[in-house]
C-alpha cells in the first residue's frame, strides 16, 4: 500500500509540474505546448550559473539547453547528438540541481571511468558500481544509497548525485535493483540515463543483448523519467528503442504536449573536422614512419589517437611510433585486455598531456571526453566506426584532422575480420568505396551513406538552412588540384582483365587480387595454380594443384598497359561493380579471398578485342592519379590538403598542394546510368599480400609443379555485334 501511495504521489507531482510549465511556456499561438529550447523557465539562471561554476562552460551548444530544460521538467527524452557534441552535460548539469541520485547506464568501463574522473575533479559526488570496484568501496556506496533513501532533503551532506553502472551490472544484480527500488520509493531516484541507447536495438550497429533487458526499467521504476542518448539513431532503431524501453511516441521539443517522449536532435556533421585519406605504405615499418612524420610535422605536442584494428596492433604501434619518432612522441596503449588500473592511469596521463598519442582499439572511444584532441588517425572497417572514431577529435570546436590511412590490400584483412558477421562485409565494402573516392566531398559521402544505410534524412546531417549536399571546401577531395587527376577510358584494360580471369577460372584456377594484378601486367610469372584432381598422399604434404601457363596474347591480345597502382585501382572498381566477384577459401591460419568473373563480366567478355576497341557507346572510365602525384607520394608527401591542427598552420602555405590518395586509392564508381544493375559490395582479401599493418604468420607455399599451357582465342564471327545504344558505363566518383 505504501509503495502504491508513493508512486501515485510522485506521478501527481510530476503531472502538476508539467501542467504549470506548459501554461508558462505556451507558444505565441496560445497552444498548450512547451518549447524547451527557450530561456523562459524558472531554473534558467541557476542552470547557467552552475554550468559555469562546476564545468567552466559559458554557453550551451547544439540542443544542450533544451535537453537540460526537459530534464528539469521531468520528461522522458530521446536525444540524438553527434559524437563529441556534449551529450554528457545534458544530464550531469540537471543532476546537480535535482533532488536525489541520477542513475547512468553506460556500455563501457572506460567510458564510465572517464566520466567519473571528470566529475570528481569538478567536485561532483559521482560513483560507479562495476566489477573493478573493490568490495569495501561497493559497501560504502550501498551505505550511502541507503542513507539517501532514508533521509530528508539536505540531511545528507555527501549525497550521491550520479551513479554509473553497466547494463550487465544492472540487469544481473538483484541487490542493485532492490536498492534502487528503495531509493525510487523515497523519491530520490531523479532520472535514469541510458547512454549509447542505440545498443538497445538489434538494428543498431553496436547491439548489446543486456541493453534489451533494460525494458525492466519501466517495470521497476514506472514514474522515473528516462533519458536515452545516442549519436546514431535512425528511424527504425528509434522505433525499436521506444518499444524496448516502453516510452511513449516522440514529440517535437519546440512544441511538446504534456505527454510524450521529447525528441531532440542536432546536426551530425561537425564543420571543424577535416577529413582526408592518406596512402598507406606497403610495409608495417613504413606505415609507422609515415604516421610519425605526419604527427611531428603537423601536430607536434598535440593530443591525438591512433585507432588500430586489433589489440596486438595497438601495442606494436605504440612502441614503434615512440621509437620511430626518436622518443619525441610519447604513446600509450589501450584495449580490452589492459588491466583496469593501467587504463585509469593512462586516462589521467593522457588528459594531463603526459602522453601525446593513445594507440587503441575501438574500446577506447565511447564517451571519451578530452576537448583538445587535434587529430585522429584511422584504419577503419566501417563507415559507422570511422564516424564515431572521428568524433573524438575537436570536441572543443577547434580545427582537427581525421586521417584515414588506406591501401588496396587493406581489404584483405578487413574481409577476414568480418567474414563471420552478416552485416560486416557490406560495411567493409562501403568503407572501401569511401577510401577509393578521389573526387566527391567527404561531407557529401557521409551524408549520402547515412541517408541510405540508416535512413537518416539529409536535413539531419547539417544545421537548419544549410545544404547537406554542398561541398565542405576543406576535405582532401575539395582541396585536390584538378591537374593531379586524370580520367581514362579503361574499357580495353577492363576487357583484358576479365578475359584473363575467365581463362583462369576455366583452367580450374583461383588467384588473389595481388597475383591477378601481376598476371595481367605480365609480371606474375605467366602462370597460375590449377586443380588437377584427386592425388594420393605422398610423403610430406600432398598437393592437388599444378602451375598452368597463360598465353596473354591469345587470351587478351597482350598484357594490360597500366602501372601496378592503376591496375589495382581498376580491379577494385571492377569488383565493386560486379564485373569481378570474390571467392573464399579457408586455411589453418586465415581465410583467403580470390577473385573470379562476376555476373557482369559477360557484358564485356563476349566481344572480341577489335569490337571493344571499335565501339563508342559502352565505355568504362575511371579516375587515376597523375604521375607527378605518385612521385610526391614516393617522396613521402601524401596529402593534398593542409592539415588544420595548430602545428599545420605554420608548416605549409595554402598554395602548396599535393595529393593524398595513392596506392590502392580509387575514384569511387558511379554507374548511375545503369540504375537496374546494383553495384557490387566486394572487397578482396589477398593471401599473398605484402607485409601489412599486422604481420602474417602463415607458412610459405611449397615449390610449384611444372606448368602446363592454357589459352584460347575467340572469333569475331561467333559474337553478336555490340549494341550501339548501350549506356555509357562510367566508374567515376561523382
Amino acid at each position: 500500500m505504501r509503495d502504491s501511495l508513493v508512486g501515485q504521489r510522485r506521478s501527481l507531482v510530476q503531472q502538476l509540474n508539467q501542467s504549470r510549465i506548459a501554461r508558462s511556456a505556451a507558444g505565441p499561438s496560445g497552444k498548450d505546448c512547451i518549447d524547451y529550447n527557450t530561456t523562459n523557465f524558472e531554473w534558467t539562471h541557476e542552470l547557467k550559473a552552475r554550468m559555469k561554476k562546476v564545468f567552466g562552460i559559458d554557453n550551451f551548444r547544439l540542443c544542450q539547453r533544451g535537453v537540460c530544460n526537459a530534464n528539469m521538467d521531468g520528461r522522458d527524452i530521446v536525444c540524438v547528438m553527434p559524437t563529441g557534441g556534449g551529450k554528457s552535460l545534458t544530464y550531469q548539469l540537471p543532476a546537480l540541481l535535482a533532488r536525489g541520485c541520477t542513475l547512468v547506464i553506460s556500455p563501457l568501463i572506460s567510458l564510465i571511468q572517464d566520466q567519473i574522473m571528470h566529475l570528481q575533479e569538478a567536485g561532483v559526488e559521482a560513483v560507479m558500481l562495476t566489477g573493478s570496484v573493490s568490495g569495501e568501496e561497493t559497501k560504502q556506496i550501498y551505505t550511502r544509497l541507503t542513507s539517501s533513501a532514508g533521509t530528508s532533503d539536505g540531511a545528507l551532506s555527501r549525497e550521491i548525485k550520479l551513479l554509473y553502472v553497466t547494463p550487465e551490472k544492472f540487469s544481473q544484480n538483484k541487490r542493485l535493483q532492490n536498492m534502487l527500488t528503495k531509493v525510487a520509493e523515497a523519491g530520490k531516484l531523479a532520472r535514469i540515463v541510458i547512454d549509447e541507447a542505440h545498443c538497445v536495438s538489434q538494428l543498431g550497429h553496436d547491439f548489446r543483448p543486456d541493453y534489451q533487458k533494460l525494458s525492466l526499467l519501466r517495470q521497476l521504476f514506472p514514474t522515473v523519467p528516462i533519458l536515452a542518448l545516442s549519436a546514431t539513431c535512425p528511424p527504425k532503431v528509434l522505433g525499436d528503442l521506444l518499444k524496448t524501453l516502453k516510452l511513449q511516441a516522440v514529440v517535437d521539443s519546440q512544441c511538446a504536449p504534456v505527454k510524450g517522449t521529447v525528441y531532440f536532435n542536432s546536426p551530425l556533421y561537425k564543420k571543424n573536422l577535416h577529413y582526408s585519406v592518406r596512402p598507406k605504405p606497403s610495409s608495417a615499418q613504413a606505415v609507422i614512419k609515415a604516421m610519425a612524420e605526419y604527427i611531428l610535422e603537423y601536430h607536434p605536442k598535440e593530443s591525438g589517437i591512433i585507432y588500430c584494428l586489433a589489440k596486438k596492433d595497438a601495442a606494436t604501434v605504440a612502441q614503434e611510433l615512440y621509437d620511430a619518432s626518436g622518443e619525441k612522441i610519447r604513446t600509450g596503449v589501450y584495449h580490452a585486455d589492459i588491466p583496469e588500473l593501467d587504463k585509469e592511469r593512462l586516462h589521467k596521463r593522457w588528459r594531463k598531456g603526459e602522453i601525446q598519442v593513445v594507440c587503441a582499439t575501438i574500446a577506447f572511444g565511447l564517451g571519451i571526453d578530452k576537448g583538445d584532441v587535434r587529430f585522429v588517425l584511422h584504419h577503419s572497417k566501417s563507415m559507422e566506426g570511422f564516424y564515431q572514431e572521428s568524433g573524438r577529435a575537436g570536441r572543443d570546436g577547434k580545427d582537427s584532422d581525421c586521417v584515414l590511412y588506406y591501401r588496396a590490400q587493406d581489404a584483405a584483412r578487413l574481409s577476414g575480420m568480418v567474414c563471420g558477421d552478416r552485416e560486416g562485409q557490406p560495411k567493409v565494402h562501403d568503407m572501401l568505396r569511401f577510401a577509393h573516392d578521389l573526387t566527391r566531398c567527404r561531407k557529401i559521402q557521409f551524408a549520402n551513406y547515412f541517408s541510405m544505410s540508416s535512413h537518416v534524412s539529409l536535413s539531419s546531417w547539417v544545421a537548419e538552412g544549410e545544404d547537406a549536399l554542398a561541398r565542405c571546401g576543406h576535405c582532401d577531395n575539395c582541396m585536390r588540384h584538378p591537374q593531379t587527376l586524370e580520367e581514362k577510358d579503361v574499357t580495353l584494360e577492363a576487357w583484358q582483365i576479365l578475359r584473363i580471369a575467365e581463362a583462369i577460372k576455366k583452367g580450374t584456377g583461383l588467384e588473389t587480387l595481388n597475383k591477378l594484378v601481376d598476371l595481367v601486367r605480365g609480371t606474375g610469372g605467366g602462370c597460375f595454380e590449377a586443380k588437377v584432381g584427386e592425388t594420393k598422399h605422398r610423403r610430406g604434404k600432398g598437393k592437388d594443384t599444378e602451375k598452368t601457363w597463360l598465353d596473354l596474347d591469345k587470351i587478351a591480345g597482350g598484357k594490360v598497359n597500366l602501372c601496378k597502382e592503376d591496375t589495382e585501382r581498376l580491379l577494385v572498381e571492377l569488383l565493386l561493380s560486379q564485373y569481378l566477384i570474390e571467392e573464399y577459401k579457408s586455411t589453418a591460419y586465415t581465410i583467403n579471398v580470390y577473385v573470379s568473373p562476376g555476373p557482369r563480366a559477360i557484358s564485356l567478355t563476349r566481344w572480341t578485342r577489335e569490337e571493344v576497341e571499335r565501339q563508342t557507346q559502352s565505355r568504362i572510365r575511371c579516375y587515376f592519379l597523375t604521375k607527378s602525384k605518385r612521385k610526391s607520394e614516393a617522396n613521402g608527401f601524401g596529402t593534398n590538403v593542409v592539415p588544420h591542427g595548430t602545428g599545420s598552420r605554420n608548416k605549409r602555405k595554402p598554395d602548396r598542394i599535393t595529393i593524398s590518395d595513392g596506392e590502392g586509392d580509387d575514384g569511387g564508381e558511379d554507374v548511375s546510368n545503369e540504375p537496374n544493375i546494383p553495384l557490387s559490395d566486394v572487397v578482396i582479401q589477398d593471401d599473398e599480400e605484402d607485409e601489412d599493418w599486422a604481420f602474417s604468420y602463415r607458412e610459405t607455399r611449397p615449390p610449384a609443379k611444372k606448368a602446363r599451357r592454357s589459352g584460347t582465342s575467340t572469333s569475331a564471327s561467333t559474337r553478336k555485334p555490340l549494341n550501339p545504344h548501350n549506356d555509357i558505363i562510367e566508374l567515376l566518383s561523382d
